[in-house]
């Protein structure tokens, strides 16, 4: 028969996980009135209301549920037996008839509980972190879409800024050249400027708008609730300065998928223990007619012929899970280590660009505009 197995180590697992998934949920705070959007604020309320997120809390709970019944063990059968039931057609009238109580309980084969509590365990951890790697994911995404949404939004002061000497050019034009035949072409080129100009403005007016939508679903907030101010951008820090990100072998995405591996290994040497026979063992009173009641013991063991054929297959499906799954964090460690390259790279660019727009392309354009600016009040032809 199996020994008894405590079940302590699995209780402190649904109930340490249970605690994460309740720390989850009241990790955020909902989005409250602002006159700006402030990726802090946006982040607390996309850990409270982001679907995404909700979803995979519930699949986590989902896992945490049923693995409170993982290893219990099966329910006893209560038999009732009448022995020489019928002895006139059996021409056993020479025999008692005979009346049996019994209850009969299955034992699994030694260690098969204990693997199905590792199974559970494991899966238990699995879609503990899973929630973790979403989080980070939703966060990532909220970043980047919240970075979009803030250079929109910085474009369009930009372009309001311009607009405004736009218009001050263009009447300008009509005021000096108005009225001469000769000189209509500045005016239409003016307008035309104008125009394209306006243009130019919708299209990042638009760009913001579809930024601002989909920060608003990322935080699962709708975009009517975020205000049309954008707060700045936190200042980055980076690990290194120059060349590749550093890339740990601990990443999130890695973790996952070795959580991923141990949870198919468990079930891989479930299903190899799934292979052996399971026992029945019961006891029970029988009642011979005309006799005292005797005591009866029962014991029983699978006859397992067909058993490697029916399981066979779903231990080598098994196998090959574990296969992939160590596929997987290969796959994963790889995929890590070209971002970290490739981050790094624009990182990289990015400085270099924005150290060429504060010492050079900025203050040029602002003297160029200057002197145009001299120019066209000194009656000098720009268009």
């Amino acid at each position: 028969m199996e020994k008894k197995r405590g079940t302590k180590s699995g209780c402190r697992i649904m109930a340490s996980g249970a605690a994460l998934l309740a720390g989850f949920v009241l990790l955020g705070t909902p989005l409250g009135a602002a006159d700006s959007i402030a990726i802090a604020s946006v982040e607390r309320a996309a850990r409270t209301g982001s679907p995404v997120l909700a979803a995979a809390r519930e699949r986590a709970r989902s896992v945490l549920v049923a693995a409170e019944a993982a290893g219990l063990r099966g329910d006893p059968e209560l038999g009732l037996w009448v022995r020489n039931i019928l002895p006139e057609v059996t021409h056993s009238a020479d025999r008692p008839v005979g009346v049996e109580v019994e209850i009969i309980q299955p034992v699994r084969w030694p260690g098969k509980r204990g693997a199905l509590e590792a199974i559970a365990a494991a899966a238990t951890h699995a879609a503990l972190y899973d929630v973790t790697v979403v989080e980070l994911q939703l966060v990532g995404d909220l970043r980047k879409a919240f970075a979009e949404l803030y250079a929109a939004d910085r474009e369009q002061r930009t372009l309001a800024d311009a607009h405004e000497l736009l218009e001050l050019l263009r009447a300008t034009a009509n005021a000096r050249y108005g009225v001469t035949e000769g000189e209509a072409l500045t005016v239409l080129e003016a307008e035309l400027a104008q125009d394209e100009h306006d243009q130019e403005i919708d299209l990042v007016f638009s760009r913001f708008q579809a930024a601002r939508a989909q920060v608003a679903g990322l935080a699962g907030v709708t975009p009517e609730s975020l205000p049309l101010r954008v707060a700045e951008l936190p200042e980055p820090v980076f690990t290194v300065r120059e060349g590749p990100m550093p890339f740990d072998s601990q990443a999130p995405t890695v973790q996952a998928a070795a959580l991923r591996l141990a949870t198919a290994q468990r079930r891989l040497e479930a299903g190899r223990l799934e292979l052996k026979p399971d026992f029945r063992a019961g006891g029970g009173v029988a009642w011979p007619e005309g006799a005292n009641p005797e005591l009866v013991f029962r014991f029983g063991m699978e006859l397992p012929f067909l058993r490697h054929r029916r399981l066979g297959p779903e231990v080598a499906a098994m196998e090959a899970s574990v296969a992939a799954a160590q596929a997987d964090i290969a796959a994963a460690e790889f995929a890590g280590r070209a971002e970290a390259t490739r981050l790094g790279a624009e990182r990289d660019r990015l400085e270099r660009s924005i150290a060429r727009l504060a010492g050079a392309i900025v203050p040029r354009s602002s003297v160029a505009l200057d002197a145009a600016r001299v120019g066209f009040l000194n009656d000098e032809v720009l268009f």
